[in-house]
């Protein structure tokens, strides 16, 4: 599944494909920080749930 995260420092759009963790449950993993695609700055992932791309 597809996330979207919204950078804290340039408001750019970043997208990540979540990792499934269990197989009955639907539950994700995705990075637990993250550099921006457009400015680089250092972000954190926010607690679920999360935004579907």
């Amino acid at each position: 599944m597809e996330f979207v995260f919204q950078c804290g420092w340039c408001d750019g759009d970043n997208f990540f494909v979540g990792k499934q963790v269990g197989f009955w449950v639907d539950k994700w993993e995705v990075p637990s920080e993250w550099d921006c695609r457009f400015c680089d700055g250092l972000n954190y992932t926010p607690d679920p749930p999360w935004e579907e791309a």
